[in-house]
């Protein structure tokens, strides 16, 4: 008598990941028969590294594809594919993944980070008012809109707005709570007035328990999956007439973030403000661990916006970095 395996169990902190990621595959036609077993090795591979977030770096690549004694080619290079094509996912959701370069030897280019401006951020917050309703999406055409105006509006990591819970969106003092973040600080985030209204409505209208469950559903009342964002994302991109120019290049969902990042640092520029004062303030908001991290956006607001940054150069040019950070 046969028995049925059971599925490969993915633990540590890549485990939702691996778990979206495998289900993302699926249902874009792929099989994914053998890559559980190798994204589960790997979850086993970097808790046992010492890794304890939803990162990885060049040292835990390349130290989970080295050589095993005995190993094949072909099995190794299944690894490295496997692996490869986990980041590139993580990538395109805003997470610290470094892409391995392809087998046949070219080396991936670092990512250069998409500034939206004003004129395209409306036009995608347009194309998210028009979502139709669908056929086993329940509030989807609800929900949406109002997910696209916080992770811009508020700068959120699309990981972060997935994982809200009823519990931590106060919709009476206009106030999310988010929970284990990347840095692993909570924080809290004041929402606008247009924002906060939105989220009123949307919970005005949708239909689950409002206690214990998450803010943002999906139809079989589980964690939203970031990639159901991504791919809604892609539409409205398309709908708003802003091109896309594949797997690598962007624009990712991630650079909501960033724009959200280097819009405010324009108004705060045009205002006057001391930069020196209020950066400290926005690498709280984000939730970054420094404010080395945030000052990356400085270099970002001098490429897009070269006229206002003339203006502080003199004073703040020793926090405006020479190279960019991805990952946060």
């Amino acid at each position: 008598m046969s028995r049925s395996r059971k599925p490969p169990v993915m633990t540590g902190p890549f485990a939702q990941a691996a778990d979206d990621f495998i289900q993302y595959k699926r249902s874009c036609g792929f099989k994914y028969e053998y890559e559980p077993k190798c994204l589960s090795r790997f979850c086993r591979f970097a808790t046992d590294k010492g890794v304890t977030s939803v990162e990885i770096s060049r040292e835990l690549a390349e130290a989970w594809i080295a050589p095993r004694d005995g190993e094949s080619v072909k099995s190794r290079s299944h690894r490295m594919t496997c692996i490869r094509q986990f980041a590139i996912y993580l990538d395109n959701l805003g997470y610290a993944a470094y892409i391995l370069p392809e087998q046949h030897g070219t080396n991936t280019c670092s990512f250069v980070p998409y500034i939206f401006t004003h004129e395209q951020i409306n036009a995608l917050i347009r194309a998210a008012d028009a979502t139709q309703p669908w056929e086993g999406s329940k509030n989807m055409h609800l929900a949406l809109p109002v997910i696209f105006r916080i992770l811009y509006g508020c700068g959120l990591r699309v990981s972060e707005v997935c994982n809200l819970k009823f519990q931590d969106v106060n919709l009476d003092a206009g106030i999310l709570t988010i929970h284990e973040p990347k840095n692993g600080c909570d924080r809290y985030i004041p929402l606008s007035d247009s924002i906060k209204e939105a989220c009123i409505s949307y919970a005005d209208h949708i239909w689950w328990e409002k206690d214990t469950e998450y803010f943002f559903m999906a139809p079989d009342r589980t964690r939203l999956s970031p990639m159901t964002i991504y791919q809604r994302y892609r539409r409205y991109l398309l709908d708003a007439g802003i091109s896309h120019g594949g797997k690598g290049y962007g624009p990712r969902l991630h650079d909501l973030r960033h724009t959200f990042a280097v819009h405010v640092l324009q108004k705060w520029i045009t205002e006057g403000a001391d930069l020196t004062a209020m950066m400290p303030i926005l690498s709280t908001y984000m939730g970054h661990n420094g404010i080395r991290s945030t000052a990356q956006y400085l270099r970002l607001t001098a490429e897009v916006y070269p006229e206002l940054m003339k203006q502080v150069e003199k004073n703040c040019s020793y926090i405006i970095p020479e190279v960019a950070h991805e990952g946060d």
